[in-house]
């Protein structure tokens, strides 16, 4: 299906993105599922946005990086090792989900048959997955409450991640050309940088409101950052301690 209208990475001066019209591709990709683990990104892409070629491989690697937080959390029984995972974990997946809403789901409306319907169904598990991680970030490690809070959370969240992979990241990239893609993923990474860094429900889910109400809760979300505790930088790349980050 061609695509008529697309985001693309210029940003425009009411911060909204720009249109295009690209051609169909002719070529689709393999996709990978939840627990197969990408390298780490090079250090020396961390001042980019946007390193990545394809719209895909922005998304799963923001999911590599939730399933290795995750992962750290479950493993370990030092509270104080827990929080700052808990940290990342909630950083990383607010940033996440509303790039995906002001940039690839819009896209996914625009570019794929059908793409209405999935860019709203995502959208409700969003929310689902923002009310529990809202419950979530509330929690201390020590808590009796947080190790099942962060199960139902990550059993809703690993659904949805798989979903995408399989079937939405797939049949976007079948309908854009491999540079329509890549715009995407710049259009993606600017967005992370910009979205507040923790769970609001109450914000709305598409543009032009979501951008808006967004960019006056990130300030306090990224003021309220510099007293929390965080991972080492190099720990694993992209997280908050590198420098896109709120250290």
């Amino acid at each position: 299906m061609t695509c008529l209208r697309l985001y693309s990475g210029r940003i425009l001066s009411n911060g909204m993105i720009s249109s295009r019209v690209p051609k169909p591709s002719r070529t689709s990709e393999q996709r990978g599922t939840v627990g197969q683990h990408w390298p780490e990104e090079p250090d020396d892409l961390l001042d980019h946005h946007g390193p990545w070629n394809k719209i895909s491989e922005a998304v799963k690697n923001d999911h590599r990086q939730l399933e290795a937080y995750y992962v750290r959390m479950t493993k370990s029984d030092d509270p104080a090792y827990q929080e700052e995972y808990q940290n990342a974990f909630i950083w990383k997946l607010s940033r996440h989900s509303i790039a995906e809403e002001i940039v690839l789901y819009p896209n996914l409306e625009r570019c794929v048959e059908k793409g209405n319907y999935m860019a709203s169904q995502d959208r409700h598990e969003h929310y689902k997955l923002k009310r529990e991680l809202k419950r979530f970030q509330k929690l201390r490690p020590s808590s009796p409450e947080f190790m099942p809070t962060l199960e139902r959370l990550w059993k809703e969240l690993k659904t949805h991640m798989q979903e995408e992979e399989a079937h939405d990241l797939v049949k976007l990239e079948e309908a854009i050309t491999d540079s329509k893609s890549r715009a995407i993923a710049d259009s993606f990474e600017y967005w992370k940088d910009a979205s507040p860094t923790r769970s609001h429900p109450w914000v709305p889910n598409t543009p032009p409101w979501e951008t808006v109400v967004g960019s006056i809760v990130a300030p306090w979300d990224r003021m309220m950052d510099k007293w929390r505790k965080w991972p080492p930088a190099e720990d694993i790349t992209g997280q908050p301690g590198a420098r896109s980050g709120p250290m």
